[in-house]
């Protein structure tokens, strides 16, 4: 990825972030990487092989890209840090909150984290807004101090303006941006139920199959809910929450379905009705004909892409 000239260096953060994360959560169960890390901690010549891959797939194509910059090599440093680190506090030794927390969460502030070690900018942190002041009624000398007061609708569609007319790269970053906000809004929706957002897609999945809402693992897995190691950790959860039931299939008992009870199709709801919710607060700064030509234009855009797999 550090090598491909069609990831500009703005949206290599974001870009590395994504595709990061979600490698390792779709990681097969036969994939060696994660026996040789751990055989890493305690045999010195498989620590030497893991070293030598680092340097081969993380350190040098950042050395290209960041040269001669100031402290570079501690940059370089930090992110095969960063990046080992989260494989194994998520991946390997699932220690929490790391492990609990939904990659659509974790993903931007990845993002932001490895954007502060690439560039050197330090974040500022959010802070609230302040409080807008009495209203005075303008008289002269007040009106000539007051400023126009932003449109909120105005920037909140700026991104997107900014976009317009820009390159592939700029349009699929500004597509990524949205997304990801878009599942951290959601994400906080569902963990006000007390479950993360890829144990909701678990509920989601079996909801959408319709009554009796029941599939095995294996299906859930293939229709792209989660990763087929995360389905099995997420409904020990949610069976423990009494939001679905196993189930052996009645003519092979090696089968095991999960289906979904009452309380679950009932949380399905309700998140489905606060998601809606959200969704038309943001969509607010779009008229709706503005919204129409923006699922008409990203229509098109998922045919082409489904046209272009074929």
């Amino acid at each position: 990825m550090l090598d491909d000239p069609s990831v500009g260096r703005e949206e290599l953060p974001h870009a590395l972030a994504h595709d990061y994360l979600d490698r390792w959560d779709r990681l097969p169960a036969h994939d060696p990487w994660p026996a040789l890390i751990r055989s890493g901690l305690s045999h010195p010549p498989s620590a030497e092989l893991l070293s030598t891959i680092l340097d081969r797939q993380v350190s040098e194509p950042l050395r290209r890209l960041l040269g001669d910059c100031d402290a570079a090599d501690a940059r370089i440093a930090m992110i095969r840090s960063i990046l080992f680190g989260v494989i194994m506090e998520r991946y390997l030794f699932a220690h929490e909150p790391a492990t609990s927390v939904p990659t659509d969460t974790l993903e931007p502030v990845l993002a932001d984290v490895l954007t502060a070690a690439l560039t050197g900018r330090i974040l500022e942190p959010q802070t609230p807004e302040p409080q807008a002041p009495e209203r005075q009624i303008p008289g002269p000398q007040v009106a000539e101090r007051q400023a126009p007061e932003p449109d909120p609708a105005s920037a909140r569609l700026r991104p997107a303006r900014e976009a317009l007319g820009a390159s592939g790269p700029a349009v699929f970053a500004a597509l990524n941006a949205c997304t990801a906000r878009y599942r951290t809004l959601i994400g906080r929706v569902v963990k006000r139920h007390g479950i993360s957002l890829a144990a909701f897609e678990v509920l989601s999945a079996l909801h959408a199959t319709g009554a009796p809402y029941r599939r095995t693992m294996g299906e859930i897995a293939a229709a792209g809910a989660v990763s087929a190691g995360g389905v099995t950790q997420h409904a020990d959860r949610l069976v423990e929450a009494g939001l679905i039931e196993r189930e052996r299939d009645g003519q092979d008992r090696r089968i095991v379905h999960l289906r979904l009870t009452p309380a679950g199709a009932d949380l399905v709801g309700r998140v489905a009705e606060e998601r809606r919710t959200h969704e038309r607060e943001l969509l607010a700064g779009l008229v709706p004909g503005e919204q129409r030509q923006l699922a008409a234009l990203l229509g098109g855009l998922g045919r082409s892409m489904t046209a272009g797999q074929d």
